[in-house]
């Protein structure tokens, strides 16, 4: 396959997301007339949100411009967006205790309330100021209240201290809620903007979970070494453990995995054996077998979608990016 030089257009998306940060600012400093103390917290869980910054949550951008419309009219769009992954990321931070904000003030009560807002009352804020004034506007509403209703589900379910053995299927299905749903609202909303019928919003909301899952699954990758894997230690209901116990389940290995697995969460020793069990090429090319060809299915829904571009070769530089990233063992690739 050719390899097609996306520099221009990752550069042009980078200083468009720079201008959506400077935006996203803009609009929680308007809030100090009236609300100054959520002003004040929210500004700075943004400025201290370290994954504000990615890449791939300015998708709306690309697929409007894949659509053949101006890519910023997304410009609200990936506003709201942003402030609704800060009051995201945040609360996932509170329920492991990891927020910066609370171990400088142990001000855990503000910061949830803040984070609160900015999922739910100052994206649909934004929305309803900048967006055109069209019918679209009840559209919006249902979209940012559904995706938090759907991300707040998977979430649930991911640290519901259930003792069952997680299978791909159902793990797949908290992944699809928890991350998919915010991909896969702001991809239909752009392509809703961009004029497209219902036929391809379903198309590009079907692409945007699916994104939203193998998004999560590189992120999954980002533990540095088994000592500091989250995951692990807080025995998180992962796809990779699911595949792992699937193939255990099969060679009559299960039990002793799911031992190992409750040991992990404390015992850094078990910790390592669980790491190089997972990373053995047993489980691993299996594993990275079942992300290309989420990859692939990816591709092709993004090719029946929309003719050949700029826009969708940078769409497609972020499949081949996240599912490198997400990979195990010499496949995986730095984001």
């Amino acid at each position: 396959m050719a390899i097609i030089d996306v520099t221009r257009s990752y550069d042009r998306l980078v200083a468009i997301g720079d201008e959506v940060g400077n935006e996203a600012s803009k609009s929680l400093a308007q809030l100090d007339s009236d609300h100054p103390l959520l002003a004040n917290i929210t500004a700075r869980l943004l400025r201290e949100d370290s994954s504000q910054n990615s890449i791939f949550r300015l998708i709306p951008f690309p697929i409007m411009g894949a659509l053949g419309s101006d890519p910023k009219q997304a410009f609200p769009l990936a506003v709201a967006s942003r402030i609704w992954w800060t009051g995201v990321e945040v609360f996932d931070d509170l329920s492991d205790g990891h927020n910066k904000a609370i171990a400088d003030e142990n001000n855990s009560a503000q910061i949830a309330v803040a984070s609160a807002a900015c999922i739910v009352a100052i994206p649909l804020a934004i929305l309803n100021e900048k967006m055109p004034q069209t019918g679209l506007a009840t559209g919006w509403e249902r979209e940012f209240v559904s995706s938090s209703m759907s991300a707040a589900e998977g979430q649930l379910a991911d640290i519901n201290p259930s003792v069952d053995a997680p299978t791909w299927a159902t793990v797949m299905k908290i992944y699809a809620a928890k991350s998919g749903s915010p991909y896969a609202r702001d991809a239909a909303i752009a392509s809703r903007l961009a004029g497209a019928d219902d036929k391809q919003e379903r198309g590009w909301r079907a692409f945007g979970k699916l994104f939203g899952v193998l998004r999560q699954l590189a992120n999954d990758r980002a533990a540095e070494s088994p000592d500091v894997d989250e995951d692990l230690i807080n025995g998180t209901r992962t796809l990779l453990i699911a595949h792992a116990i699937e193939l255990a389940t099969s060679n009559g290995d299960m039990d002793s995995l799911m031992e190992l697995r409750i040991q992990a969460q404390s015992d850094p020793e078990a910790r390592k054996s669980l790491t190089e069990l997972l990373l053995a090429p047993t489980v691993s090319n299996s594993y990275n077998k079942r992300i290309k060809e989420i990859h692939q299915k990816l591709g092709s829904i993004v090719q029946d979608l929309v003719p050949n571009s700029d826009h969708r070769n940078l769409i497609h530089w972020m499949l081949s990016i996240s599912s490198r990233s997400a990979q195990l063992g010499d496949s995986r690739r730095s984001q």
